[in-house]
């Protein structure tokens, strides 16, 4: 697994403490959305208002400028893929 041995040893304590539970991680770890299902509502609304069309820069421009949420382009594009969206059709 490629661990130092300093996780390994914090593994099995946990597993000696907590049994089968303290292997798992708990919820609430890892990086937390910037982002809000609220957030792809607004930019839902937007595009079927307006009648351009945006790519993946402007539309992160727009969230950006209109509800203070900062998404990169390409995050904003990994966001729309895991949605089962992409470009105009949000």
């Amino acid at each position: 697994m490629n661990w130092t041995a300093q996780t390994v040893r914090e593994v099995l304590h946990r597993w000696e403490k907590q049994g089968l539970e303290g292997l798992w991680e708990k919820a609430g770890r890892g990086g937390k959305s910037r982002w809000a299902e609220a957030d792809m509502a607004f930019l839902e609304k937007c595009l079927e208002q307006e009648p351009r069309t945006y790519n993946s820069v402007q539309l992160a421009q727009k969230l950006e400028q209109e509800r203070s949420v900062k998404l990169s382009p390409d995050r904003f594009w990994q966001v729309l893929k895991k949605r089962g969206s992409f470009g105009s059709e949000l």
